[in-house]
């Protein structure tokens, strides 16, 4: 007679339920880590504007209006083309900078002091606004200039970071003996296709910049 024999599959044994998986920080950092290193140098500049801006003389201002919005009767005289054509330009200024130091294996520092001089000069204009002009100062600054800024901020430490990933592997390229077979022309491809993102991004926030200028700007003395 043939013996039946039956299997029982044993039931899986449940988590207690306070028992939650800690994040993985090394991963986390390693994801995250040079994103956050320039929002880091963007906020310290931040900080280093604020506090300069109380021993800012009218030249030194007039003199960075070209990088950062320091005289307002100039970009109010404007119309909208000449608003755009202004806030693009700096912005470009600025990516372009990265872009190009992320190219050298040498452009790590200039990379860094890029975002670290753009968080400064945000910093010195918001400053400057509420000194000078008081609540109304502020309210043209989060109303008018902020929502561009802003935008603007997201896209320049998300791509400095593609290029001081870039920027680091040139280097190592250079000093390694024996450099890995890897397709430059690849690397250089999906690298510029990033800028091309972070650029069409600073479109969309000049574009803003324009539309909140048209609208607001005249409302504030």
């Amino acid at each position: 007679m043939k013996g039946i024999v039956f299997s029982f599959s044993r039931p899986t044994p449940r988590k207690p339920a306070g028992n939650y998986r800690l994040p993985d920080f090394r991963a986390l950092f390693r994801r995250w880590g040079v994103t956050a290193l320039f929002v880091a140098l963007l906020l310290a500049g931040l900080a280093l504007g604020a506090v300069y801006a109380g021993s800012a003389d009218g030249g030194l201002l007039q003199s960075l209006d070209f990088l950062f919005t320091t005289n307002l009767e100039a970009r109010l005289q404007k119309g909208a083309p000449g608003i755009f054509c202004a806030c693009f330009a700096s912005d470009f200024i600025f990516l372009t900078a990265v872009y190009l130091f992320g190219m050298a294996p040498w452009g790590l520092p200039f990379g860094l002091f890029t975002v670290l001089f753009k968080g400064f000069g945000t910093g010195l204009t918001a400053a400057y606004l509420l000194m000078l002009n008081g609540l109304s100062g502020l309210g043209f600054y989060l109303l008018v200039l902020l929502p561009g800024t802003f935008l603007f901020c997201v896209a320049l430490t998300a791509f400095s970071a593609s290029a001081f990933d870039f920027s680091r592997q040139q280097f190592l390229l250079v000093i390694d003996k024996d450099p890995p077979a890897v397709s430059a022309r690849e690397r250089t491809m999906r690298y510029s296709s990033r800028y091309l993102s972070a650029l069409l991004m600073t479109f969309f926030a000049s574009l803003l910049d324009t539309v909140l200028w048209t609208l607001f700007a005249g409302s504030f003395q």
